[in-house]
């Protein structure tokens, strides 16, 4: 049976039709995605400066629009709440120890820190002290934190991993230079010292820049770098020689990216914290990048360390913590003894 000339040219058009309306632009675009970054507190600068440029990547790669929800605040703290509920899809942190929390409930998978280059950390930074201007106190060691008269802004470790990094830094230069009693003692003399015990690192700097309380703050060099940025003349630091090497872990929450769905937007965030335009990122805001050429570029803005440990010279987090942190440790009756 011979088909109209009319009813033929009515289903061409109507063929015709259907696909000029499939590739108009965003005919077939997929539903937008909303992640939750939940990270320690000092990188929401940072992070200001990398959303926006994922999400341009992401939206011509895929189109599709990603929106983040974003919580910031002390990096143990943040654990603790993902443990308590809070469906995060990544976490930024500077601890590893406030990750394996995460994979003992199962919210994380084991392989975690396989599934990104550099052991999953795009970024690393040493630890600063940073001074009054003109430094008064001629304050330029671990050791000179620990003299009378030296008044502290310090972090809470047993909420900040800034903390635990910044009193390691000083306990493990002291260990491997002078032997554990004299590492002892500069933890005792330096919680002696302490004018100002903060929750985490932003609440440091803000005592210590905006309120003016203490001669010195010990922080991550990427902070002062930030701080810099802002007071370049009225902030001098000090990078001592002897230091660590801090890691800023990332993972996606696993148990929260497969209920939401939200996996694939998820993995490519913290894969793109690795590309050469985030780790420049990085680097314009003081952290140490991962990639070695990224790095070069921008080694005349960082103080030279040696020796530079890292927490493996020290036995690791689980060997430290027990020694320095935990219930009754160092850090504990050193408090207990400044308060006699």
């Amino acid at each position: 049976m011979q088909i109209p000339s009319s009813t033929m040219c009515r289903r061409v058009c109507l063929l015709l039709l259907v696909w000029w309306t499939a590739a108009l632009p965003g005919a077939a675009q997929k539903p937008p995605v909303e992640l939750t970054l939940v990270s320690y507190a000092v990188a929401k600068p940072v992070y200001a400066r990398l959303i926006p440029e994922f999400q341009k990547e992401w939206k011509a790669k895929t189109g599709q629009e990603v929106t983040f929800k974003e919580s910031y605040g002390p990096s143990g703290t943040q654990t603790r709440a993902i443990l308590d509920g809070l469906e995060a899809d990544v976490l930024a942190q500077n601890l590893q120890t406030n990750i394996d929390p995460l994979v003992e409930k199962g919210l994380v998978a084991a392989n975690w820190n396989k599934r990104l280059p550099n052991g999953a950390v795009p970024v690393t930074t040493v630890m600063a002290i940073v001074t009054r201007p003109g430094n008064p106190k001629q304050i330029a060691d671990w050791g000179d934190l620990t003299r009378p008269g030296i008044e502290v802004v310090a972090i809470n470790p047993k909420t900040s991993g800034n903390a635990r990094w910044g009193i390691l830094a000083g306990y493990g230069a002291l260990l491997k230079s002078k032997g554990s009693k004299e590492a002892e003692q500069y933890v005792l003399s330096l919680v002696k010292n302490i004018k100002s015990l903060e929750n985490g690192g932003r609440q440091a700097t803000d005592a210590f820049v905006k309120k003016r309380i203490g001669d010195a703050l010990v922080t991550f060099e990427n902070e002062i770098l930030y701080t810099n940025d802002v007071l370049p003349k009225d902030y001098p630091y000090t990078v001592p020689a002897a230091n660590i090497e801090v890691d800023f872990p990332v993972t996606i929450i696993d148990r929260i990216v497969d209920k939401k769905g939200t996996r694939a937007a998820a993995e490519a965030f913290t894969q793109f914290l690795f590309s050469a335009r985030a780790q420049a990122i990085y680097a314009e805001l003081g952290y140490r990048p991962s990639d070695k050429q990224v790095y070069a570029k921008n080694a005349g803005q960082y103080r030279p360390v040696k020796p530079l440990y890292t927490v493996a010279d020290f036995g690791g987090w689980k060997k430290v913590d027990g020694e320095l942190f935990a219930d009754n440790a160092l850090f504990d009756r050193a408090q207990k003894a400044a308060q006699r």
